[in-house]
């Protein structure tokens, strides 16, 4: 299997950088990742146009790298990754352009026109239930690819550190994964994770991610927090961590224990519930689902491939293939639901 050269790809020069973001402008600013800034970018070239995200990471950012040289280090596994075509075809991965590394700026530039991030389109009344539900669908089915086995000689990916603050949509609400700072296996089989339970604190199966264990559970479990995010439109914030605020999968776990009747049980947000795309049996089934995904026992969560199932068994799924892009979803180089 040939592997793809990290300079294959453009490495950019800082003005390139500035060009594409209008210096970096306010308008051009629209979220944070977790370890620095996202800019929307353009190019126009004899009146052919390109859109970018601009992703800059803030070497400040504490507890994260050691040094300059780390920083380094983590840019060109992102490039080599996003360059090898064990993940390149898979539409949720951001197609790469180039890099851009000098001192202590570092900065990757994708080609893809960014809409917005999901932690801020999560409490927004704008983001329909039908767009949640295309975009839970987009980040499980890349998810179930990631964890695939593909070949006797790579293993399976796990991200570690999917997080609201880590996925941007596209003007068509296609997620898109944008950290991969935490990325192991595949064509990092000796890499360990990065320790970023700091930043990731809510998604994060601290239990889990504590022992070393390379479990893809870890990634399950965060998935379920995100799949509660959308439905329930909480977010779990830098003033819920500081206030020792309960997370998320805990909220949930309690309004799941007090109710007596637990055959009708949902989370889902009355505003989305009220939506005409929305059916009452599916509320109950994404909600037991994001359950099982947050188990405190991994051995009783599902694997990717069967969350995959259960969302294509969803009426707001199977009355809306098109728009969800089922076909473009479920990549063509994946073996089977």
């Amino acid at each position: 299997m040939k592997k793809m050269n990290p300079l294959d790809v453009v490495r950019l020069v800082y003005k390139s950088l500035v060009y594409y973001t209008d210096n970096f402008s306010e308008s051009n600013f629209f979220g944070h990742f977790k370890f620095g800034k996202l800019y929307r970018g353009i190019k126009d070239n004899c009146g052919y146009t390109k859109y970018f995200m601009v992703k800059i990471w803030d070497t400040d950012f504490p507890k994260i790298y050691n040094c300059e040289e780390d920083f380094y280090f983590r840019l060109m596994e992102e490039v080599a990754l996003l360059r090898h075509e064990m993940v390149i075809s898979h539409p949720g991965m951001a197609k790469l352009y180039g890099y851009y590394y000098k001192g202590s700026r570092f900065a990757v530039v994708y080609e893809f026109k960014p809409f917005d991030t999901l932690f801020n389109l999560l409490p927004k009344e704008s983001f329909t239930w039908l767009q949640r539900m295309k975009t839970a669908l987009g980040l499980a089915s890349l998810l179930r690819y990631l964890h695939l086995e593909k070949s006797a000689f790579y293993q399976p990916f796990l991200v570690h550190s999917l997080d609201a603050a880590n996925v941007v949509l596209d003007e068509e609400y296609n997620p898109k994964l944008c950290d991969f700072g935490s990325i192991s296996g595949g064509i990092f089989p000796d890499k360990r994770a990065y320790s970023c339970h700091h930043v990731c604190y809510g998604c994060l199966d601290i239990s889990l991610f504590n022992t070393g264990d390379r479990s893809n559970k870890q990634d399950v479990f965060a998935f379920g927090v995100v799949l509660l995010f959308l439905i329930s439109k909480r977010v779990y914030t830098d003033e819920d961590s500081e206030s020792c605020a309960p997370f998320v999968f805990e909220w949930a776990f309690r309004e799941y224990e007090a109710l007596q009747s637990k055959t009708e049980f949902s989370l889902v947000h009355k505003s989305l519930a009220d939506e005409n795309d929305f059916c009452t049996d599916d509320g109950h089934k994404i909600t037991m689902l994001a359950l099982e995904c947050v188990n405190r026992d991994e051995n009783q969560r599902p694997t990717m491939k069967q969350v995959v199932k259960s969302l294509l068994k969803l009426e707001i799924v199977k009355q809306n293939a098109d728009f969800i892009g089922v076909n473009k979803v479920l990549n063509p180089c994946e073996n089977g639901i």
